[in-house]
């Protein structure tokens, strides 16, 4: 049996498209092995969001080829996409793929036998001229308790210092119909939870011949007796309504978590980063949130080190965190993407700056995170209950609908099931419950 690897870096949409490639070949009779074992073919399904993202695929490029000098080693993604002719350079790669062309894989190794031919290998389309998703069936549940539909790609904003839209081209949006029937299988199929996956998922539906909204999407997901609770990856702040607000505090399945991000907590920092609000409008979406859903959890990007980013301006981020009601915080640090307005950008922060930016950032975040789930000590919660127990503590873990990872005790017949938990103890890693009967 012919195996392949899959290492996967960057986003949930990357993530998600892993999974599907790696289901194409297990239908085709593939085995699909860990990246450190041997395998027939490498793939380094790539991101591009930063330096350090190229960096780490050039870094899994040369391993696959250490592991296994006669395997195969291609390269997809992101930046494959923005940057084909540079990584055709590497001489581990045999093959170079894009976005457009990557979960067309396994038809382009098993059927079409691309890697015996002489026709170059870059096959990297020009992904701005993609006007549809390609790829209608894009969902993958991959052995998990939860399952993730794709229904959007692509993003139409140009935020400064952004590399993403040239990645991964225009918004593109999966017709309403296909969605409601994946949501509608994967329910059948006994999976307590779907998530929502995209690159700018508040913009599903504008784009569709007959267009719509996401709020009519998740209207629609709402009627799936079958399902019990889904739930929704990134979305900007600015794509909320009131209408959409009162619908997600009133749904029955709607997980009470969301990611909204902020990218700096001073104004003219956004705007030199052309975000398409202030820092007052983002504050009065979250406070609205939380008052009308109680305890969702509320998620936000922060980048530091940002061109012109000044010590005044940084702790402008810091005071207006340390205020919001938000439940965790992912840092990034920003990263010159060649090709984006930012790069060319005067005042750049120094290195060291960003690092100590960075870290105290990263200090504020654990106290964020701590803050928020000691507010849930001694509330019940559903949980779905994981399919593989904790490595360090041998405890069962599952995931609450405002995105808490719970430990509790109990035996293997609670894995895959939907149960209630008290949360008993909190402390600065985990959270710990009991199980109500």
């Amino acid at each position: 049996m012919k195996k392949i690897a899959i290492q996967t870096l960057g986003c949930r949409s990357n993530q998600l498209e892993s999974s599907i490639i790696a289901d194409k070949f297990t239908e085709n009779g593939w085995h699909v092995v860990e990246f450190s074992d041997s395998a027939d073919i490498y793939v380094v399904n790539t991101c591009t969001v930063t330096g350090k993202s190229d960096k780490s695929s050039r870094y899994f490029i040369r391993k696959a080829k250490n592991t296994n000098p006669q395997a195969k080693v291609i390269v997809a993604g992101c930046y494959s996409q923005v940057a084909a002719d540079e990584i055709a350079k590497i001489k581990e790669v045999d093959l170079v793929l894009g976005n457009s062309e990557k979960l067309e894989l396994a038809e382009l190794i098993i059927e079409k036998n691309i890697l015996a031919n002489n026709n170059g290998k870059i096959y990297v389309s020009d992904i701005m001229q993609e006007k549809k998703l390609r790829d209608k069936t894009v969902l993958s549940a991959s052995g998990r308790v939860r399952a993730n539909i794709k229904i959007q790609d692509g993003c139409n904003y140009r935020c400064s210092y952004c590399i993403i839209p040239f990645a991964r081209g225009k918004s593109r949006s999966n017709e309403l119909c296909a969605v409601i029937s994946q949501v509608e299988e994967i329910a059948n199929q006994g999976f307590k939870e779907i998530v929502l996956s995209g690159i700018h998922l508040g913009q599903w539906g504008l784009d569709l011949e007959s267009k719509t909204n996401l709020l009519r999407l998740l209207q629609e997901i709402e009627k799936t007796k079958s399902l019990h609770r889904y739930r929704l990856s990134s979305i900007d702040p600015m794509e909320f309504t009131d209408e959409l607000v009162d619908f997600l505090a009133e749904s029955t399945k709607f997980c009470r978590h969301l990611h909204i991000s902020l990218q700096s907590g001073n104004n003219a920092i956004l705007k030199a980063m052309k975000r398409r609000y202030t820092v007052e409008d983002y504050t009065r979406l979250i406070n609205m949130l939380v008052e009308k859903i109680p305890f969702i959890n509320i998620g936000s990007d922060i980048i530091v080190g940002f061109p012109g980013e000044t010590d005044e301006h940084f702790q402008d981020t810091c005071n207006n965190l340390k205020s919001l009601p938000i439940g965790y915080i992912h840092v990034f640090t920003y990263s010159r993407r060649k090709g984006t307005p930012a790069a060319a950008m005067p005042e750049q922060v120094d290195e060291a700056i960003k690092k100590q930016r960075n870290a105290v950032l990263k200090e504020l975040a654990n106290a964020k995170n701590l803050e928020f789930r000691r507010k849930m000590e001694g509330g019940e919660f559903g949980i779905i209950v994981e399919n593989s127990r904790d490595k360090v503590t041998g405890l069962l873990r599952g995931m609450t609908d405002n995105f808490i990872p719970v430990l509790i005790e109990g035996d293997d017949g609670l894995k895959n099931s939907l149960v209630r938990v008290q949360v008993t103890s909190i402390d600065a890693q985990n959270t710990y419950g009991i199980v109500n009967c």
